[in-house]
């Protein structure tokens, strides 16, 4: 697997880590309707990286299928 591969899916999964905590700790920090703005932006934020990811992955895995022209077995 190429080496930007591995890159982007390290930072797509600590973007993916980073969102969803911060869904969790910055609404229970805010007050009244700020609150629920806080918390369906950054729950959209995580589901859109979050299906970033798996598409990624989907993609990554499907180019580890194809055989090496070289490989007569």
């Amino acid at each position: 697997m190429a080496v930007w591969k591995i890159l982007v899916i390290g930072l797509l999964s600590c973007a993916c880590l980073a969102l969803t905590m911060a869904t969790i700790a910055i609404p229970i920090s805010q007050d009244g309707s700020q609150r629920w703005a806080w918390l369906a932006g950054l729950l959209s934020a995580t589901l859109v990286v979050a299906t970033l990811l798996v598409i990624f992955l989907r993609y990554a895995d499907g180019s580890l299928d194809i055989k090496p022209r070289g490989n007569r077995s």
